[in-house]
C-alpha cells in the first residue's frame, strides 16, 4: 500500500510554501544504506525538496514501515549570502527575460500559438544555450531551484553517500491555472552532488561540476574502477536531445564536463534512471519517441531547425557493458506513452517501475486539431504506475 512519507498539516502547508503558493514537496532521491555500513546499517534515506528551493531529509530504520528525523539539510542551497540562510528565498519574478526571451514571460504551454513562438525563437537563434555567451553569464549567484536524483542516491563501496542533484536560476513554477514557458527553461541546469560520509547525520555540497551541456535529473552507478558515472536528463530545447552523462574519479567531489550519449531525449528532455548490474553492466531508462510528424513540426522543419518536437512514449532499456562509453543494446518496454522511470537490480534480475498514460481522447474537432498541431508535445498525466521485471 502507498502511504504519505512527509507529513505537513494541512493548515501549516500554505505559511510554508513560496511564491505565492503553499508547501511542494519534491524530488526525492532515496538509498538504503549496506548492511555492513559504518554508520546506521540497514537505513533509509530519502532526501528530499521542499518547494524546490532547500533539501530535506526523512529516514526510516524499519525497512520503510515508519519513518522518522524529518529535518532540513542546512546550506544545501547556495542562497544570497547578505541574507541568513533560514531567511533565504528566490527571486519569485524572473522569468524568461533573465535569459534574453524579452517577449515570452506571458506565453503558456496551454496554446500552441505560444508553443510556436516558442519554438519559432530557438529556430532563429539555433545556438546551444550552454554555448551562448551572454546565458552562461546568468548562470551564477544564489540559485532559484534545486532538484535531487529522482529516482535515486548512491552508496559507494566506501561507505560514501552520494546524492545527485542539480539546480537553475529560473523558478519556472505554475501560475494561476497556466504553464509558463520558463517551466521549459528551468531546466536549463547545472549539476551538483550531496556528499555524506557518516550515513547522513552531515552533508555537504561537492565542488562545481564541469558545464559541457549542463545536467538536470540524474542517477549516478559506481563502476568496477571506482569511477562514478552520472547519467542525466538533458535540456533538450535548442541543444542537443540525448541523455548526458559526466564522470568523477574522486568519488564524486568533482565531476566532468558532461557530454551527449547516444541514448536519446524527447523535446524539453525526461527523467530517466540508471543501475549498474553485473559485471560492470550498465542500465539505462528512459523514453524513445519516434520522430514527430505533427503540423508543428512541419512548421519547423522548413525553418531548417534541428529541434525534434517529440513527446514522452515508449519507455524503453539501454544496456552497456564498457562503463557506459557505449549502449549498443536496446529494449522496448512500453509501446505507448510513458515516462518517467525507475530501475533497480537485484539478485541478478531487472526490475522497473513507470509512469504509464492513456492517449488523450480525440472526440471534438478542436481535440482533433490540438492532436494534429502538437501529437505528444505535451503536459503527459500518468494513469496508472506499472512495475515489472525486464530481460536483462
Amino acid at each position: 500500500d502507498l502511504q504519505v512519507l512527509v507529513k505537513v498539516p494541512e493548515e501549516d502547508r500554505e505559511r510554508l510554501g513560496l511564491c505565492g503558493f503553499p508547501l511542494v514537496i519534491g524530488n526525492i532521491a532515496p538509498v538504503q544504506l549496506r548492511l555492513n555500513s559504518p554508520h546506521h546499517p540497514g537505513r533509509i534515506l530519502a532526501p528530499y525538496t521542499r518547494n524546490n528551493f532547500k533539501a530535506w531529509l526523512i529516514y526510516s530504520d524499519d525497512d520503510g514501515v515508519t519513518w522518522q528525523g524529518d529535518r532540513e539539510l542546512i546550506n544545501m542551497t547556495v542562497t544570497d549570502p547578505q541574507v541568513a540562510y533560514d531567511d533565504a528565498k528566490p527571486d519569485c519574478g524572473r522569468g524568461m527575460s533573465y535569459f534574453g526571451f524579452s517577449n515570452l514571460d506571458k506565453l503558456n504551454l496551454r496554446s500552441v500559438q505560444d508553443v510556436v513562438m516558442f519554438a519559432e525563437s530557438l529556430c532563429t537563434e539555433a545556438q546551444d544555450p550552454y554555448h551562448n555567451t551572454d546565458r552562461m553569464a546568468k548562470m551564477t549567484g544564489p540559485w532559484q531551484f534545486i532538484g535531487v536524483g529522482p529516482p535515486g542516491s548512491l552508496q559507494l563501496r566506501s561507505g560514501r553517500v552520494l546524492v545527485p542533484a542539480f539546480h537553475s536560476y529560473i523558478r519556472g513554477l505554475e501560475g494561476n491555472g497556466t504553464l509558463p514557458l520558463s517551466q521549459l527553461y528551468n531546466n536549463f541546469a547545472l549539476g551538483h552532488t550531496m556528499i555524506s560520509d557518516d550515513g547522513g547525520d552531515s552533508w555537504r555540497l561537492s565542488y562545481a561540476w564541469g558545464v559541457g551541456e549542463g545536467a538536470n535529473e540524474n542517477q549516478m552507478v559506481e563502476l568496477p574502477d571506482g569511477t562514478v558515472l552520472s547519467i542525466a536528463r538533458s535540456l533538450a530545447t535548442g541543444s542537443p536531445q540525448h541523455r548526458m552523462q559526466a564522470r568523477s574519479t574522486d568519488q564524486g567531489n568533482s565531476f566532468s564536463a558532461s557530454a551527449p550519449t547516444e541514448i536519446p531525449q524527447p523535446f524539453n528532455g525526461c527523467q530517466g534512471s540508471a543501475v549498474s548490474g553485473d559485471n560492470g553492466t550498465v542500465y539505462v531508462s528512459g523514453p524513445d519517441p519516434l520522430p514527430s510528424t505533427s503540423w508543428l513540426q512541419k512548421t519547423i522543419n522548413i525553418l531548417r531547425c534541428s529541434a525534434n518536437l517529440t513527446g514522452r512514449s515508449r519507455v524503453s532499456v539501454w544496456k552497456s557493458n564498457d562503463g557506459g562509453r557505449s549502449f549498443p543494446s536496446k529494449t522496448l518496454i512500453d509501446p505507448g506513452l510513458s515516462a518517467q522511470t525507475s530501475l533497480q537490480f537485484h539478485a541478478g534480475k531487472l526490475y522497473m517501475l513507470y509512469e504509464q498514460a492513456d492517449p488523450s481522447p480525440q472526440v471534438t474537432i478542436e481535440d482533433k486539431l490540438m492532436h494534429n498541431a502538437l501529437q505528444d508535445l505535451r503536459v503527459l498525466l500518468p494513469n496508472r504506475f506499472v512495475f515489472r521485471d525486464v530481460a536483462a
